[in-house]
Formats: structure tokens, C-alpha cells, sequence
């Protein structure tokens, strides 16, 4: 049977919960959000700092040496050999919103989904901003999500340098949308809007943006009209949306 997302429960909690959800009620609604985003940047790049100056003590020239594929290897291993830095970074972002996605369909596991992956202004957990760029419930919306990931993957791991700078594009990613989710949470906060969020679209637009940004001569196209092309330029700087 296919999963319906029980948007009505999910509400009628919401609402027991509203009159939690103003500033002087609970401060923590102001200054937890933008306290956590400040604490996963500033974790995650200081990790991909500490990873980068470990990748340049270990390996000659910041690049590791050629390795050598034996007959041994698995098809799996060697596949994933084979793939670019986007790629197994497009890779593991995609197996870890598949799997968030299935979890989802798991009906004694909604509480917890609820409570972490689904970012709402009633929610006191400050990590379901983070968690929520992670989370899909419709196929369409992972689908395509994946796919805008997919294609400027490439073009990020470009924009942010050699292969070893460009183990800012994790901390980039995550930081993104977990910014995105801040802004939403405050967004939603000054109208009353108790509604969820979730999916990745925040760190995806991250993305875009920065691939824009430095590339302004380029193009873009959509998916549903791929015969269009669309200036870069035009959603450059304070024009991206």
C-alpha cells in the first residue's frame, strides 16, 4: 500500500503546540536557530580544515599518488574508484536522502521522523534544520532534488578549487541548507505559520547560486523545457530565486 504522509495528525499536533510558538513564550525560538546554524558552519569547515591539512602532510603536492586497481576488487569498490570527487559526493548525498526517503515509509518510525526530519516553528529540536535538508516524502520532490544535485555537482567541486580544496563542498552543502532552514523557521515564525518544512531545495539554491555567481556567461536549462536556455546572468546576485 503506498504511504500517505499523515498531514492531518501532524497539524492537529501542531496546533496543541502553537501557543508554545511565540518569542516570549519561548525565547529559545529566536536565538537557538541562528546559534545552531552558527555551530554546524563553523564545525563542519573546521573539520573540512582539518581534513585538507591532513590530505597535505600525508600526500606530495596536495594530490595522492596513483593507485594502482587490483583484480581482487569488487565491482562496487572499483566502481566507486573510478567516479570524480562530484560524483561520489553527488553519490553519498543521494544514497543518504534515499534512505531518509524509505525511512519515511516506515509508520512506527513517523514520531521520530516528525520530531527530527520535519522542521516546524513548534519544534524544539534545532538539529530537525539540519536533518530536514535530508528529508524527502515524495518521489517527484526527491527525484528532482537529486537530479539539480547531480548536474552542478560538477560544476561546484569546480567553482571551490583543486581536489583538495574541494572538501569545503560537504560544510558548503550542509551549511546551506541549514541556513535555508533558518531563514524559513523565522520566516514562518513572524506570520503564525505553523506549517513543515523539509528537502533539500535550500542547500540546493546554496549551490546554484555559487555556480551562477562564477559563471555568469553560462546557461541554464529546465528539465520541463530543456530547448530554453536561460542566461546565468539573469539570476545573478539579487536576482537568484
Amino acid at each position: 500500500e503506498m504511504f500517505r504522509f499523515p498531514i492531518r495528525r501532524v497539524v492537529s499536533v501542531l496546533n496543541r503546540k502553537l501557543y508554545s510558538a511565540t518569542p516570549r513564550r519561548n525565547p529559545g525560538l529566536i536565538w537557538k536557530p541562528v546559534a545552531f546554524t552558527a555551530v554546524t558552519g563553523a564545525t563542519t569547515f573546521s573539520l573540512s580544515w582539518v581534513y585538507i591539512e591532513n590530505q597535505r602532510r600525508t600526500y606530495r603536492d596536495w594530490h595522492p599518488a596513483p593507485r594502482k586497481v587490483y583484480r581482487e576488487e569488487g565491482i562496487i569498490k572499483r566502481w566507486w574508484n573510478n567516479l570524480s570527487a562530484a560524483d561520489k559526493f553527488s553519490v553519498t548525498i543521494i544514497a543518504i536522502n534515499v534512505g531518509v526517503f524509505l525511512m519515511w515509509r516506515v509508520r512506527p518510525l513517523h514520531p521520530l521522523m516528525e520530531k527530527y526530519f520535519l522542521a516546524t516553528p513548534t519544534n524544539k529540536n534545532s538539529v530537525s534544520l539540519l536533518l530536514s535538508e535530508f528529508s524527502h516524502i515524495d518521489v517527484w520532490h526527491l527525484a528532482l532534488n537529486m537530479l539539480v544535485l547531480w548536474s552542478f555537482a560538477p560544476a561546484l567541486f569546480e567553482c571551490l578549487g583543486d581536489a583538495t580544496t574541494a572538501a569545503h563542498a560537504l560544510p558548503f552543502y550542509i551549511t546551506g541548507g541549514t541556513f535555508a532552514s533558518m531563514v524559513g523557521h523565522y520566516f514562518k515564525l513572524a506570520r503564525g505559520n505553523i506549517t513543515g518544512s523539509l528537502g533539500a531545495s535550500g542547500a540546493l539554491m546554496a549551490v546554484v547560486t555559487l555556480v551562477v555567481m562564477n559563471n555568469p556567461d553560462s546557461s541554464l536549462y529546465f528539465i520541463f523545457f530543456p530547448f530554453i536556455p536561460i542566461p546565468a546572468k539573469w539570476c545573478n546576485r539579487d536576482r537568484i530565486w
